[in-house]
């Protein structure tokens, strides 16, 4: 597809070339008011937060850390409100500045109120409410945290043979529990899903992608991703004194105890080192050099490969392929370039919108509210988790046997960064530069896969099922955001929804570039995060303004679409006191009216394209599988957003 553009001779007398270049400047100025008006049209989504700001004046539910804070780690009121004001009135000079910190900088508050010459705004987007402070999500969040902190040295591969008690107990609970989110087999969380993020490619073969473990190619150089890691055990912020002086805005007072010998990624604690210490271009861009050079088979090392992708003109020339325009000198510059604009977005959903507290800080409710310091609202599903004695042994073990605390400890010595967490920077930047990659390349299996050893030293032959590229970069956004998680400094919401704002403000911006091609094009194909394959062009599909969730579900009378009862996991109903031979189920939506839900209930497929989403087969006695998945078009088509997934139980 062609710009439309007028047709301009290029004359050799230096007036006509004038003339030209004038013309072309004028076609220029067209095409950029073209595309900025096409944004422009497109409406602008709410962006509610969750209230928890507003429900609890003392402010203990939103983010505080770097601020002033009492004895027991709730937040000075009146400096938080100082914070609040400056960031409502973007008073960076005099309303930040005056804040009282200790010595550590609050990250970029102001960063979402900047603009971007390409793609949506920053405040074009949305992303639903961060979950409630007393919600089952929160809870089963803080349970997994917890765990994850249990097992960050645990090797990867001891997760499906021969695992401790440690990772069978922590399977056992992430099934218990009311909302989990993470990656499940049918349903449920086994030893190979386990701690891994919900996309389609994620769960297949070992936990770490290969573009994480096979070597970088960089030019004349070659980059063995043997990586700086910390020693076994090399936890922080485990006393309450020293979790004080953190979130009042210390710095650590002993840095972190590094292993001499490099090793490749081989467990939690690795992992959460390497987003410890990454740039935020590195992970997108060293797996667009690794795919660029797996497909190249043309003698020029610069040429564009075969693996561009499918609808890219250049693979049916025969005397020309691309390079600046729809090859690797243009697909490297956007796997990097999107990567700012993706903070942009989810700077301004962080401190502009949510504000939503750390799990450090979280994990201090937790503890003064076991030990009776402070009562907090924590669910009472948290409360009597099988975890908490256990890390409460854990963190007593770690202070030398002077006593515990229920705090989440830390992998970085100075625990989070200072900014809110939902959602996720590295989930979202991750998120973005893998859209790019598969919008420039297209799918190959990946020749040579590897493991690393249990020590991590080498690297070992994978001798599974083929592993393809798209899959390893699925999985690369789940091991960039779930390393996260190791390191304690984020919830899973804010991967899940940080990885899918990222995918959509790429898609997004693949639709702003089309406008600017002088080669037929008929638009970028991309496998999304959801399953489906788009064809991004200027102006379909027609991409959504926000990040779409299934928030729950609610049983319903099959006949008269009565809602009954709440559905979390592992429910149980007795079709006696529902007053029928079956039951219905309901699905609810952020936002309320999306394109359409596709159900999936004991495998077998449904959508519903018509708030509210009701599955249209009912459940009967048994246990049975449901998961939904909002898209933004109808039947299951376009974009897809964040799944959820139960198993339940019908007894007569």
């Amino acid at each position: 597809m062609r710009p439309l553009i007028p047709c301009v001779v290029l004359l050799a007398t230096s007036a006509h070339a004038q003339l030209a270049n004038g013309l072309r400047a004028g076609i220029a100025r067209v095409l950029r008011v073209n595309a900025a008006e096409a944004e422009y049209a497109k409406p602008l989504p709410e962006n509610p937060d969750n209230n928890d700001e507003e429900r609890y004046p003392t402010r203990f539910a939103s983010y505080s850390k770097g601020l002033q804070h009492d004895a027991l780690g709730d937040v000075v009121t009146t400096e938080y409100d100082k914070l609040l004001t400056a960031l409502l009135e973007n008073d960076p000079e005099e309303g930040l500045e005056a804040l009282l910190l200790g010595e550590r900088k609050l990250v970029n508050p102001v960063a979402g109120f900047s603009y971007l010459p390409v793609g949506p705004d920053p405040h074009a987007l949305a992303l639903r409410p961060a979950p409630l402070f007393i919600s089952p999500e929160v809870a089963g969040e803080l349970d997994e945290l917890y765990w994850m902190s249990l097992v960050r040295d645990v090797p990867f591969q001891a997760y499906t043979s021969n695992p401790p008690a440690v990772i069978t107990q922590a399977v056992q609970r992430l099934n218990a529990l009311r909302e989990y989110r993470g990656a499940k087999d049918a349903g449920v969380v086994t030893g190979q899903t386990l701690f891994r993020a919900e996309l389609s490619g994620s769960v297949k073969g070992p936990f770490i992608s290969q573009f994480l473990l096979m070597d970088v190619p960089y030019g004349a150089q070659v980059i063995p991703q043997r990586n700086l890691t910390r020693v076994a055990g090399d936890d922080r912020v485990f006393r309450f004194d020293a979790w004080l002086n953190i979130q009042n805005g210390a710095l650590p007072t002993q840095p972190p105890i590094y292993d001499p010998v490099r090793r490749y990624l081989r467990n939690g604690r690795d992992l959460a080192e390497w987003v410890h210490l990454d740039y935020p271009v590195q992970s997108s861009l060293n797996a667009a050099l690794l795919l660029t050079r797996l497909g190249d088979v043309d003698a020029d090392p610069k040429a564009s490969p075969l693996v561009f992708d499918e609808l890219n003109p250049y693979r049916n020339y025969r005397n020309q392929e691309p390079f600046a325009t729809l090859g690797n000198g243009e697909g490297l510059d956007l796997v990097s370039r999107i990567v700012n604009p993706a903070l942009r977005a989810q700077w301004f959903q962080k401190w502009l919108i949510h504000r939503r507290l750390r799990p450090e800080e979280y994990a201090g409710r937790v503890h003064n509210t076991v030990t009776g310091a402070r009562v907090y609202p924590v669910p009472q599903e948290l409360l009597t988790s099988p975890v908490l004695p256990l890390v409460l042994a854990r963190n007593n073990a770690l202070n030398a046997g002077a006593g515990g605390t229920y705090l989440l400890n830390q992998a970085f010595p100075e625990g989070s960064p200072v900014h809110p967490a939902y959602a996720s920077g590295h989930s979202t930047y991750i998120g973005a530069g893998v859209t790019m990659i598969k919008a420039f390349y297209k799918d190959i299996p990946l020749p040579n896969p590897v493991v690393p050893n249990e020590d991590g030293t080498a690297l070992l032959p994978y001798t599974g099922p083929t592993l393809y590229a798209f899959d390893e970069l699925d999985k690369l956004v789940s091991n960039v955001g779930v390393g996260r998680l190791f390191a304690g400094v984020h919830y899973r919401s804010d991967h899940d929804h940080g990885s899918r704002l990222g995918e959509l403000l790429a898609l997004r911006t693949l639709q702003d570039l089309a406008h600017y091609y002088n080669e037929p094009f008929a638009g970028f194909q991309v496998r999304t995060f959801g399953g489906n394959t788009l064809t991004i062009q200027r102006t379909t599909p027609v991409l959504p303004n926000h990040v779409s969730e299934v928030n729950s579900f609610t049983v319903v009378n099959p006949d008269s679409g009565r809602e009954l009862a709440p559905m979390y996991n592992g429910a149980v109903f007795d079709l006696s006191d529902l007053g029928g031979n079956s039951v219905g189920l309901m699905a609810w939506t952020y936002e309320a009216q999306v394109g359409s839900v596709r159900f999936q209930l004991d495998g077998v497929d449904t959508v519903d394209n018509q708030a509210p989403y009701i599955l249209p087969a009912t459940a009967t006695v048994g246990t049975h599988v449901l998961t939904a998945t909002p898209y933004s078009e109808a039947n299951g088509q376009g974009l897809g957003g964040v799944p959820l997934s139960v198993r339940f139980t019908v007894q007569p």
